[in-house]
């Protein structure tokens, strides 16, 4: 006889159920393992030293990357926010720009309409007078 033709026999049910009880024992265990003062000390003396080494670490890789005339994380964060400010300056002039370009077309074809198409400008000089030829 095979699982398959046993009535009522889940095996994602079975799996779902020891999932959620073995979740709900770890959690028990680890809640009543934090109540405890000396295990809450402990795991706060670790992170506190974690947070301490982190630091160190941080400031002698920078001392090291200037050492070696290398930009480090913070100069790196500082220019890419520089660039973000200047791409975002650029972005503010280029829509200048076209709002300024599309003002100019519509007056030059509003003054285009006004006098009747395209004009030459008016010619006020005159060309200058061939001298006689020697021959």
């Amino acid at each position: 006889m095979t699982d398959k033709n046993i009535p009522g026999f889940n095996l994602a049910a079975i799996w779902r159920d020891w999932v959620v009880k073995s979740e709900q024992q770890w959690s028990e265990n680890l809640s009543q393992l934090l109540k405890d003062e000396r295990t809450g000390a402990m795991i706060g003396r670790q992170v506190d030293e974690a947070r301490m080494m982190h630091k160190m670490f941080t400031e002698m890789s920078q001392a090291a990357l200037a050492a070696a005339n290398l930009p480090s994380r913070l100069d790196l964060e500082w220019l890419d926010e520089r660039m973000g400010k200047l791409e975002d300056g650029l972005s503010a002039v280029q829509a200048e720009l076209s709002q300024l370009r599309n003002a100019l077309v519509e007056k030059g074809a509003a003054d285009a309409a006004a006098a009747g198409g395209a004009r030459r400008p008016p010619r006020t000089r005159k060309a200058p007078a061939k001298a006689p030829s020697r021959q």
